[in-house]
């Protein structure tokens, strides 16, 4: 007989806090979501909101991943007891998913977890290439038989922005986070007209090539997830894409279920 849990997926990373609460059965191939937001990382998290949605243990369970280690730790010391004690990952060996890479638990989590999400969405025998574009972009690839190949990491562009500022003496910070909001120019006439051009036209020109170019190694036409904080300038460029804002949420509560359920 299936049983449904509801799942608490925090995922911290380098920029921001992931946070969902999902409902998964026990014979459900995938999690769905009651409700997600992200809060930035000198923030603080929204316990009392989470209290009025998150069932008592045992009828929710949690799970705490992400790649920033440093945050997490200081999540899990500040842990609420009215919450479900977190699952917590320490090797990537727990992460449901064949890893062919050289070094596999030098992966970051992240990466697996987009990988783990995706096996669950995408079409048997089709492999897919996923994009997470945040604070770095990765452009990572799973096999058609549900193996992680490892991939690309580019800087994101808020990174972009730091770094031109940080490492030059004349150019100025620009706020990245404008171009959620503005598309813009091509051909820039001042200086941070010409930056953000070259951040967002680059950031977008890096990902179509770098897709391109993996995507030409299977024979049979791969499929496109795009995820990550920086998803909404990507997603008006590659129509054909599935563009899903959770899917390292969603690969942490299949995670957490296979872990706890022992699958």
């Amino acid at each position: 007989m299936s049983e449904t849990h509801n799942y608490l997926a925090i995922h911290p990373g380098h920029t921001r806090v992931k946070l969902g609460l999902f409902e998964l059965g026990t014979d459900d191939p995938f999690p769905r979501c009651v409700s997600s937001l992200f809060v930035e990382n000198n923030e603080n998290l929204p316990w009392s909101e989470l209290d009025n949605q998150v069932p008592a243990p045992p009828a929710c369970r949690s799970i705490l991943t992400g790649s920033n280690q440093f945050l997490a730790t200081q999540i899990l010391n500040n842990w609420q007891s009215s919450f479900p004690a977190p699952l917590t990952l320490s090797e990537n060996s727990a992460i449901p998913i064949r890893s062919l890479v050289d070094v596999p638990e030098k992966v970051g989590a992240d990466r697996l977890l987009n990988a783990v999400a995706v096996n669950g969405l995408r079409k048997p025998g089709h492999a897919a290439v996923i994009v997470d574009s945040g604070t770095a972009i990765t452009v990572d690839v799973v096999n058609p038989a549900g193996e992680f190949l490892g991939g690309a990491i580019l800087p994101g562009v808020l990174m972009g922005a730091r770094a031109m500022s940080e490492f030059t003496t004349t150019l100025p910070l620009i706020d990245g986070k404008e171009f959620l909001e503005h598309v813009p120019d091509a051909l820039g006439r001042n200086t941070e007209a010409a930056m953000a051009s070259g951040l967002y036209w680059g950031h977008l020109g890096a990902v179509k090539e770098l897709v391109a170019r993996i995507s030409e190694q299977f024979e049979v036409p791969s499929q496109l997830y795009i995820t990550g904080g920086a998803l909404p300038i990507l997603e008006p460029y590659f129509p054909n894409a599935i563009c899903e804002k959770n899917l390292s949420l969603i690969g942490s509560v299949l995670t957490a279920r296979s872990i706890l359920d022992g699958e």
